[in-house]
């Protein structure tokens, strides 16, 4: 296989299934959990940048169908490919994903959502669940700051609620989502789709090149209140 990266990991780990997060899909279960290399975005404030911006690569190739008897050996119910951007590497993913199904494994994709319409159906169509990040409500900031693009990340989050059981992460930064205004923004775009959609509310650390501190508890409860007014799961993490 000559794409770029195809088969390096890294990151290997079993973790509770609410890690991703998910709250209302196999609760209670834990997944085995893959990540990779390198990201589709730039967020400055990347909680996962050792391996989404990585100084170095260490190089551990893993074929699909040896994570897929990695999985079924942890004794998992699910496999989760997550940590850095899985989408960057769907060709594996998809191949992992459709092994998985065959040994009876459910599939999570814990994904960023700046993927176009077709590739995004043509991974999500081998989802079971997936969590989406929906970084900001402000168009501007997801394309100058963030090297993504709002629509983009709209449509998949639609495209999944079609096709396998979606929840949605934002989270709390300050300059880029730090706002009951801009989550009330968000809530109502998901309630569009259906007020079904759980969205969870998170709490950032300094990381990479953001060292602004984080915003208050007060303000995540306060964003999480004006998110409920048109969502009925909403999960604020203080």
């Amino acid at each position: 296989m000559s794409l770029p990266f195809y088969g390096w990991i890294s990151s290997l780990a079993i973790d509770p299934v609410e890690k991703k997060p998910l709250r209302r899909f196999m609760p209670g279960t834990w997944t085995y959990s893959v990540g990779f290399w390198h990201c589709t975005m730039n967020c400055p404030f990347c909680q996962n940048w050792e391996i989404a911006h990585p100084l170095r690569i260490v190089q551990e190739i893993i074929s699909p169908e040896k994570l897929i008897e990695l999985a079924v050996e942890s004794g998992c119910p699910s496999i989760s490919f997550t940590y850095s951007e899985p989408t960057l590497h769907i060709e594996y993913v998809i191949e992992a994903m459709q092994r998985a199904h065959a040994r009876g494994l459910k599939t999570i994709l814990v994904t960023n959502g700046n993927v176009l319409d077709q590739p995004a159906h043509e991974i999500l169509a081998h989802t079971d669940a997936t969590n989406v990040d929906f970084k900001t409500a402000d168009a501007g900031i997801y394309k100058n700051i963030l090297g993504g693009d709002i629509k983009v990340v709209q449509n998949f989050i639609h495209v999944a609620y079609e096709l396998c059981h979606v929840e949605v992460t934002s989270l709390a930064v300050p300059g880029i989502l730090d706002s009951a205004s801009q989550i009330h923004s968000i809530a109502q775009t998901l309630a569009a789709i259906s007020d079904e959609i759980p969205l969870h509310i998170t709490h950032y650390r300094p990381a990479w090149k953001y060292h602004k501190p984080p915003l208050p508890s007060e303000m995540i409860q306060s964003m999480a209140e004006a998110a409920r007014k048109h969502l009925k799961h909403v999960y604020a993490y203080i």
